[in-house]
């Protein structure tokens, strides 16, 4: 029997990174059954196989701390004679504001054809009453995982204060106080993570 292989039966082409895959191309695998004599028995057996997986992970973790404080008043007026006395605060505003983006993953899996081609076999030029068998397997595999974990701590203290304004001991006169606004306001905001195939 002559058996003629031109390039290795079996092929495998496999890559995997971490956020980027490359595709593996590779010559066609062949093999021949040429020149055998009669009555000969002959087998060719091909396999190619391609595998593609994909892996992207990611985490993001934050942790804050803000502190805030606005404060207006503590004012004093004391001991005016013959006079008006006016003692007029501002308002006291405090706000803390706390954004954070999700992570995203993006990946593009290549076309599995691209790793391995597909075998072929040629049967030519042989005796009389030959058996000529060919088996040929094309495996093919694709996976994908993608995963996000965020983790967001926030840690706000805020304050406004106004007023203790103090007025004493004023003769002949108008006394007259007046306090502005105080307010507090904090704001977070996490954006969701994205995966995208």
């Amino acid at each position: 029997m002559k058996l003629i292989y031109r390039a290795g039966a079996f092929v495998s082409g496999a890559a995997l990174l971490g956020s980027t895959l490359v595709g593996v191309t590779l010559a066609d695998p062949t093999a021949d059954i040429t020149g055998n004599g009669s009555g000969s028995t002959n087998t060719i057996t091909q396999t190619s196989s391609c595998t593609a997986s994909l892996t992207q992970k990611n985490k993001t973790k934050v942790n804050t701390n803000a502190t805030v404080i606005a404060g207006t008043g503590l004012n004093e007026a004391n001991g005016n004679t013959g006079g008006d006395v006016t003692i007029d605060t501002g308002d006291a505003t405090a706000s803390a504001t706390v954004t954070v983006g999700g992570s995203s993953n993006e990946g593009t899996l290549p076309d599995c054809c691209e790793c391995a081609a597909s075998p072929s076999a040629t049967i030519s030029e042989n005796g009389t009453k030959t058996t000529n068998t060919v088996t040929q397997t094309d495996i093919k595999n694709v996976s994908a995982e993608q995963k996000n974990k965020t983790r967001v701590r926030t840690r706000a203290t805020v304050k406004a204060k106004t007023g203790k304004n103090k007025t004493n001991n004023n003769t002949g006169g108008t006394v007259g106080t007046t306090t502005g606004i105080a307010g507090a306001s904090v704001d977070v905001t996490v954006d969701p993570s994205s995966n995208s195939l």
